[in-house]
């Protein structure tokens, strides 16, 4: 994308949200599509989804001068370097998915949940970024404490994950851009 482009995607807040909400439905329904789809094509599909993810997070960091926080490009990065883990080593990766999973989402779940924390005394929704995070986290330390899950039990729990993650993304990215065209207070 251009500059340009990328300038008007972002300039309405909770645009980042609402597109990483609707690329974690998509790659949780592609997952529930192909049940029986191999290791490799899971890791493969989980390390583009998460490169994305990442780049929208740290897009959003610097088009967003209003909604800066470090921790949006914390997570961000997180995601990027679990995408390249996965893409750059599959068969690495195919073996120990689970743990790779579980660690990303409990850093990056930690991570949204500082940021709903640090964004309460000024977005209304922050609770729904707070649920996102905690959803997340509690993801995570699922996969990272029950390395005996088969393959398909984990790849039911990512599409589930995935597809709740993105439904409270896009409805944190609703909230955002109704508290962003509401009138300020003191107008009234």
């Amino acid at each position: 994308m251009s500059d340009v482009a990328d300038r008007k995607m972002f300039k309405n807040p909770g645009t980042a949200l609402l597109v990483r909400g609707v690329l974690s439905i998509v790659f949780g329904l592609l997952i529930i599509v192909l049940p029986s789809a191999t290791a490799l094509v899971v890791v493969v599909m989980f390390g583009i989804f998460a490169i994305i993810d990442g780049i929208t997070s740290v897009a959003h960091y610097f088009y967003d001068p209003a909604g800066r926080s470090r921790w949006t490009v914390v997570g961000g990065l997180i995601s990027i370097a679990a995408g390249i883990v996965a893409i750059a080593l599959p068969g690495i990766t195919a073996a120990a998915i689970g743990v790779l999973i579980g660690l990303w989402a409990l850093v990056l779940g930690l991570s949204q949940i500082i940021l709903a924390l640090a964004a309460r005394s000024f977005i209304r929704s922050w609770g729904i970024w707070f649920l996102t995070g905690l959803v997340t986290t509690v993801f995570g330390i699922v996969v990272l404490f029950n390395p005996g899950l088969g393959f398909l039990s984990l790849v039911w729990m990512l599409a589930g994950f995935a597809i709740l993650t993105g439904l409270l993304l896009i409805a944190s990215g609703i909230g955002l851009r109704k508290l962003a065209s509401s009138p300020p207070l003191f107008a009234r």
